[in-house]
């Protein structure tokens, strides 16, 4: 840029600055927007897939208060008792009540087990129903409801329009699991099954009853409208809902081509492996029939336990590619235009700037060498100070006085403050000294070690190999845990810690998570654990935090409990709070350096806790969580047999 004048030289300055600023904000606001919009579109079909098993399990109870109900009827116990009651008399009534319940299957069994009438065409009876998981804990006095799958000899017998309902012809689609079957045979069911007890108190017989879900369209429809309201988007439906029997859909209404329920058709061999046998939710894009959607696949389990297939709700991928694209449409146009505003302002700005610049250049340089008086001498040749090439020096030269008194009077008040900063400064690097070198002493260890296991110096796995390898994995651990500190503190010092509390599940969102973590390490401690907790902790708090607080509680237990020893994990539920405490069999703490344990870098002065490494503030940031959350910790300790971390989280 040496060719340019002074004056365009600013302005490309200024350019290039606004539009990197601009193509770096419009990229980043284009990630943002597309990750923004995912997100709330994945967390909304896990909602949405949540109200539909909900729904499920509603119908299921309906079904199951349903069968109660005419389980105490006076009819079927008299019948199964042979007290005035007739089969036929007994059998009318049934099928009255079957469609009344719009059910697909009513039968009655004996107490052994044995079936006395059905409901279904060809009514067959005299057959053993114990292979029906539900029926046989029935006859144990227990109802029983969940899914059933009714294998295609069973459907036979339950009745001939069942089997033929539930036999679907498999369909080949883009990106299904390869398969060499060609039609599904069995039948997916709701079952419930409930006692009924003689005058004895003894169960005399099992009533069951069920609705298959093959073909069953009404259901997940039912399901579709209540979640999606019936909307479509570009001729689609914006929602789907599919039953899996299986891998193979056997309810549904994703539609095909030719507008024919997609039943038949089969999942991908990724969704297959994730949900079918690992027993996972599949989150993400799916390639459903003909379309993308942004779908989730839940396990639906059958009644002995086993998953017997999958609950699919899924949101059109189009609707959201296209909200996006609004939202990008819409702000593009604004940070163009703001660019090419800055630019026609910088071309001003530049040319405004060029002229008094040179003057202030040249006045500079009388003023260097000490021709003050010439500038001064100058504002006489000119009849206004409007007209004066100089006016801003002249006005630069009148405030210099004022200036140095002002600037006297800043610096003793600077000086103040710079020795406050000097200070907070001096805090400040010590933390990121002492954080620079115990990175560097673990990093230095983790790489020793892993080019030694590179080069292939300790050779196979022979001992000095693992003492190696568990020499690389503790420091690594270490490591990990005194930066993650160093991060937690930085967020407390500058005051970002902020709590997003949300309805939380104690076990279930935050303790096994965290025991699935540290399930290594208890077991190489050889630590028996111990969870007595309630059936449900419900709390309003911020998960993640909490699962710090967790974290940094059973790390310790670990690192300064005894090998072979014992961990304690348990909560009780107060007036207005749950008291949760964390028990390690182990050295303990001296009872004059409890006061010391929730303040910063604190290290104890026992020899055991001293030789264990650490950043000292693993219980200062779990201090500062749980009172940020309007709880209290506080510990207790028996020096020599065990130590014991307690807080409380408020209930609301």
């Amino acid at each position: 840029m040496r060719g340019f004048s002074f004056q365009w030289k600013i302005f490309w300055f200024f350019a290039l600055i606004v539009i990197t600023i601009g193509v770096v904000a419009t990229l980043i606001g284009v990630l943002y927007l597309n990750s923004t919009v995912f997100k709330e579109a994945e967390t909304r079909v896990v909602a949405d897939l949540r109200v539909a098993h909900n729904f499920l399990k509603k119908e299921n109870e309906k079904l199951k208060i349903a069968l109660l109900f005419l389980s105490e009827n006076e009819r079927i116990r008299k019948s199964i008792e042979k007290k005035g009651v007739s089969l036929q008399v007994l059998k009318e009534w049934l099928e009255s009540k079957k469609d009344s319940l719009d059910l697909d299957i009513l039968t009655l069994c004996d107490g052994k087990g044995k079936v006395i009438l059905r409901t279904t065409p060809p009514y067959t009876a005299g057959d053993s129903c114990l292979d029906i998981t539900s029926v046989k804990e029935a006859l144990k006095g227990k109802s029983s409801s969940g899914i059933f799958v009714f294998s295609s000899d069973r459907l036979n017998i339950e009745g001939k329009s069942l089997a033929e309902k539930a036999r679907i012809k498999l369909k080949p689609t883009p990106r299904a699991r390869p398969c060499t079957e060609k039609t599904q045979t069995l039948g997916m069911c709701m079952l419930v099954a409930v006692p009924i007890f003689g005058d004895s108190g003894k169960v005399i017989g099992v009533l069951y009853g069920g609705n298959f879900l093959n073909r069953n369209y009404r259901l997940v429809d039912y399901i579709r409208d209540m979640v999606f309201e019936e909307r479509e988007y570009r001729g689609k439906p914006l929602g789907t809902v599919t039953v899996f029997l299986g891998d193979v859909r056997v309810a549904t209404n994703v539609m095909e081509e030719d507008g024919t329920r997609a039943i038949g058709t089969r999942v991908s061999e990724e969704v297959y492996k994730k949900v079918l046998k690992k027993g996972e939710r599949w989150l993400g894009r799916a390639f459903v029939v003909n379309s993308w959607y942004i779908s989730a696949y839940e396990p639906i389990y059958a009644v002995d336990g086993s998953i017997a297939g999958m609950l699919y709700v899924g949101i059109l991928e189009d609707f959201y590619l296209d909200m996006r694209n609004r939202l990008l449409l819409t702000f593009l146009p604004l940070i163009i235009g703001g660019i090419a505003a800055v630019l026609v302002v910088s071309y001003f700005l530049s040319k405004g700037l060029s002229q008094p610049v040179k003057r202030l250049a040249k006045a500079a340089e009388l003023i260097a060498r000490g021709k003050i008086k010439k500038i001064l001498d100058a504002e006489k040749k000119y009849p206004s100070i409007e007209q004066l090439p100089y006016r801003e020096i002249q006005i630069l030269a009148d405030n210099f006085n004022k200036m140095a008194a002002a600037l006297h009077e800043r610096e003793t008040e600077l000086r103040n403050v710079n020795a406050q900063l000097q200070q907070t400064n001096r805090n400040y690097m010590e933390i990121l000294g002492f954080v620079t070198h115990e990175i560097k002493n673990r990093l230095g260890i983790i790489m020793g070690g892993a080019y030694n296991l590179k080069d292939e110096v300790v050779g196979k796995l022979h001992p000095g190999q693992k003492k190696m390898v568990d020499i690389l994995l503790r420091n690594a651990e270490r490591l990990n845990v005194m930066v993650k500190n160093y991060l937690d503190l930085s967020r407390i010092e500058r005051g970002e810690l902020r709590i997003q509390k949300q309805r939380v599940n104690f076990k279930e969102d935050i303790l096994d998570p965290v025991l699935e973590e540290f399930k290594g390490e208890i077991e190489s401690a050889k630590i028996f654990l111990e969870v007595n907790l309630p059936d449900s902790i419900i709390l309003q708090a911020d998960p993640d935090l909490l699962k710090i607080v967790m974290e940094n509680l059973l790390s310790n237990a670990i690192k300064y409990g005894r090998k072979k020893g014992k961990i304690e994990i348990g909560a009780t539920k107060r007036e207005n709070y749950w008291q949760i405490n964390v028990w390690n069999e182990g050295e303990g703490i001296p009872e004059d350096e409890i006061g010391k344990l929730f303040t910063k870098f604190t290290r104890l002065g026992m020899e055991r806790l001293r030789r264990e490494k650490g950043s000292g503030l693993g219980l200062f940031i779990t201090k500062e969580i749980i009172e940020k959350h309007g709880g209290r910790i506080r510990a207790e300790s028996e020096e020599g047999k065990w130590a014991n971390f307690i807080f409380t989280i408020p209930l609301g």
